[in-house]
């Protein structure tokens, strides 16, 4: 890994850019595998079956490299290291390669269908048009079927508007140089395979370079994209202003911190041990392995699982808080709360993932310790609604309802509560009388 990047004025339009994304490409980050991914047409003279079996396999292995790249400077990295990516699993490059196969195989049928030839040319346009937006959806979601949504292509195209726009422009002319310029060149002057080995050179460097200035525009848009609400997506200021060097930040010792900070240990330490066996070395990577390893050895006692879970619940990230204090309970674990507050949503984040085992341990003694809190009756009624459902224990749910009633006449859900315990004895004198 370097220890020099370039920093880009992110707040300029793509093609302003243009000279940054060829300086990457042409970077030993990249060309290496490009030429490593072209050689293989010197299999073509000497076995077409074998080539047969390999050129998809490399072609799989180019749209991995590609959507690599996309996902990381979508992530904020303008000079992506594309060596190693912990963003991007086999699985989506698979489905990228898929997606662009179903849109050359749909293209093919209708190019070799009589009944829909006149459409050849609106579904190549349309085609064209869409594919980045289906590429980006790809990248925010993993998922072929949202990527496919119109719904969520229109949004793409909405909110990235004129950046969008010129790069298609730009996509369709690379694509037109490609094959009416530099293909037929090729081919009139060179061997098959030779020919073969340059055209899909360059043809992989230009799927390398569009996919870069997708994730370009993706982070330019990264705020109507939401990917601030992505695991492992960046928000920080890269808007640079001018192009100056300076010390790289490397992003997969970023991706480690982060997930440090979000106690994923095991994946931060998995990470921070893939990096040592390829070798990097650095001190920052030791410290932060050191600090990883220490987590895994030394587990937060009480009193900082309940600092955790109070600063988990007031950034609104309830089930993650919940589920520390559901594994707790499931080793046998006591919880103390930090503060009444946390109680009331950890008890609706229960009710609506209908985990529900551990509400009364959640709850215990709120109303001794506690007196006279805001949430009490809420809180107890929602857990008298839960306990209900077990007919073995709805003499104690209408004891907390009757209690709640007696105790607290005065407080704004009584009336709500009277209510529903009236239904209640509707119900059960109905059933009754059955």
């Amino acid at each position: 890994m370097g220890n020099k990047s370039i920093k880009v004025n992110t707040r300029l339009l793509f093609v302003l850019n243009l000279h940054h994304f060829f300086r990457y490409l042409i970077s030993w980050d990249v060309m290496p595998f490009l030429a490593v991914f072209s050689l293989s047409f010197i299999i073509m003279p000497f076995s077409t079956l074998i080539f047969g079996i390999i050129y998809p396999i490399v072609l799989l292995m180019v749209y991995k490299l590609a959507f690599d790249v996309l996902t990381d400077v979508a992530r904020g990295n303008m000079t992506p290291t594309v060596k190693h990516n912990y963003m991007v699993s086999n699985v989506v490059g698979i489905k990228v390669a898929l997606l662009a196969l179903l849109i050359e195989l749909t293209r093919y049928w209708i190019e070799k269908s009589d009944v829909y030839s006149d459409y050849t040319q609106d579904f190549i346009i349309l085609s064209t048009f869409i594919t980045p937006a289906i590429y980006m959806s790809l990248a925010i979601t993993n998922s072929i079927i949202h990527a496919m949504n119109p719904v969520t292509i229109f949004k793409i195209i909405k909110k990235s508007y004129l950046s969008y726009f010129i790069f298609v422009v730009f996509w369709v002319a690379t694509i037109y140089i490609v094959d009416h310029i530099i293909n037929p060149g090729l081919f009139k002057y060179f061997p098959v395979f030779i020919n073969g080995i340059l055209s899909s050179f360059i043809e992989y460097s230009l799927l390398i370079l569009n996919f870069q200035i997708m994730g370009y525009i993706m982070y330019q848009h990264r705020d109507e994209f939401g990917l601030h609400q992505i695991a492992g997506f960046y928000t920080a200021n890269h808007d640079f202003v001018g192009v100056k060097e300076e010390e790289e930040v490397n992003a997969y010792h970023e991706r480690i911190k982060f997930l440090l900070a979000e106690d994923e240990i095991e994946q931060a330490l998995a990470m921070a041990i893939e990096l040592q066996k390829d070798g990097d070395r650095s001190p920052e990577l030791m410290t932060l392995y050191q600090k990883a390893m220490q987590k895994k050895m030394n587990p937060p006692n009480k009193q900082e699982l309940a600092d955790k879970v109070h600063v988990l619940i007031v950034r609104k990230k309830i089930k993650k808080a919940f589920d520390i204090i559901y594994d707790l309970f499931e080793n046998d674990k006591d919880f103390l709360e930090k503060s009444a507050n946390d109680i009331n949503p950890l008890l609706k984040h229960a009710v609506s993932v209908n985990k529900t085992k551990y509400m009364a341990r959640i709850m215990k003694d709120f109303d001794e310790k506690y007196p006279n809190h805001i949430d009490t009756v809420e809180n107890y009624f929602i857990l008298a609604k839960v306990i209900y459902k077990d007919r073995k224990r709805r003499s104690e749910s209408k004891k907390i309802i009757e209690n709640l009633i007696n105790n607290y006449p005065n407080d704004v859900m009584v009336k709500e509560i009277k209510a529903w315990y009236q239904g209640l004895k509707l119900i059960e004198k109905r059933n009754s009388d059955l």
